[in-house]
């Protein structure tokens, strides 16, 4: 293993063209491990979650009533709060029984990624995921992690980041290590007291990773070995938000988790 890099360079993601062939694209993911996608979604489809998600906030009080509740503006008196908490998970609960957040994965723009992906009948995880990053609490984080650690089952799992809304840089988007799904499952021994996910792999020797400020409708593929971490939401008081969801061959194995809801929550 190469000595830490302090500093790493960050890149703009290479990005695909949704209408090349299943071929090209499959392609693409093995030498690089995502595919990044401008667009792909119409913005207002994207802008009608984020609408039905932020409504769920401002009716918890969370947001700044002196702004509009589609920008996700924190109130300024506010302490920060992360998934597990009981009165973040109250709101969350509510998000993924909204059916326009529920029924997001299976958009036709993405569903037409993941069958040229996906050698077979497609299945979409039942577990949707949704994430509100909470501006400046970057202990909360998520750090470098392959999605198979969580997710399990088939190897040939894909997940899709989507934010829900512009997210630069500042807000903290996804960073994606390219081509390092070629190294393989690693074990997941560098704990994270506190982020969001809590372990990760160790990533300090990643001298090169891709991002890029992400537009309403943009779309992230990547393989489940993909090594990829969130930028911490360095905005004030902006909320950053985003959706994950997972693709499989209906026929592959598939974890009983992946069955159910996140978090359990009914």
């Amino acid at each position: 293993m190469s000595e830490p890099t302090t500093n790493p360079t960050y890149e703009s993601f290479v990005i695909s063209d949704p209408n090349a062939s299943a071929a090209t694209l499959r392609a693409e993911l093995d030498q690089q491990g995502y595919l990044f996608f401008r667009s792909l979604v119409p913005a207002a489809d994207v802008l009608a979650v984020r609408h039905a998600v932020l409504a769920h906030c401002a009716e918890a009080g969370w947001l700044d009533p002196d702004f509009d509740p589609d920008e996700g503006i924190v109130r300024a008196d506010l302490e920060p709060i992360m998934e597990g908490h009981p009165a973040y998970m109250s709101v969350y609960r509510k998000i993924l029984r909204t059916p326009l957040f529920h029924e997001f994965p299976q958009h036709p723009s993405l569903m037409q990624i993941a069958a040229k992906l996906i050698d077979g009948e497609v299945l979409v995880h039942p577990r949707r995921i949704g994430r509100m990053a909470w501006p400046n609490y970057t202990a909360a984080t998520t750090p470098a992690h392959q999605d198979h650690f969580y997710i399990r089952g088939s190897v040939a799992t894909y997940s899709c980041w989507t934010p829900l809304g512009a997210c630069p840089a500042e807000l903290g988007g996804l960073a994606v290590w390219p081509a390092s799904h070629q190294q393989g499952y690693i074990d997941h021994t560098v704990h994270h007291p506190g982020a969001v996910g809590g372990y990760g792999v160790p990533a300090d020797h990643a001298e090169l990773w891709h991002t890029i400020d992400y537009q309403p409708g943009d779309a992230l593929f990547f393989h489940a070995y993909t090594i990829h971490k969130a930028l911490p939401n360095l905005t004030e008081r902006r909320l950053r938000l985003s959706t994950d969801n997972r693709y499989q061959q209906q026929e592959d194995a598939i974890d009983p988790s992946a069955l159910r809801p996140h978090y359990d929550l009914s």
